[in-house]
């Protein structure tokens, strides 16, 4: 049997998450529900969806959205964009190590006056060079 999937909004009401089901009904079933918790939203509309349509559970799937007031989704837009520019930044330096390790290298300090220099051991000063190697190849 092929698993069908409905969309499913959740919304924060006082104490509760108000599940709706927002697509893949037949248009005159209506599918709301409530959860004490979040991670409760999937089964819990999954469970509906079932009763509603009489079919097993394991038929349905469902596709989760929370949904947020306007202020909270500025604010968690701004965290996630603060996120994605933790992550390229950490691959820039990652990068700029591997290069400063190499370029250490190419002008013949050693691993260990390299590793010194950096502030890094003379070990990792290998592995970072190696790392400059290979994606210089790539």
């Amino acid at each position: 049997m092929t698993e069908s999937v409905y969309a499913v909004e959740a919304t924060r009401s006082e104490d509760w998450w108000v599940i709706e089901v927002v697509s893949g009904l037949p248009a005159s079933v209506v599918g709301v529900s409530q959860a004490r918790r979040l991670n409760r939203v999937p089964r819990v509309a999954r469970r509906l969806i079932a009763d509603l349509l009489e079919v097993e559970i394991n038929e349905v799937k469902v596709d989760v959205k929370v949904s947020m007031p306007s202020e909270l989704e500025a604010v968690l837009d701004r965290a996630r964009q603060a996120a994605a520019t933790e992550v390229e930044a950490r691959s820039a330096a990652a990068r700029a190590r591997c290069d400063a390790a190499a370029a250490l290298l190419g002008a013949n300090l050693t691993m260990r006056e390299a590793g010194q220099v950096l502030g890094v051991s003379h070990q990792r000063i290998k592995q970072l060079a190696d790392q400059a190697k290979d994606s210089a190849i790539a």
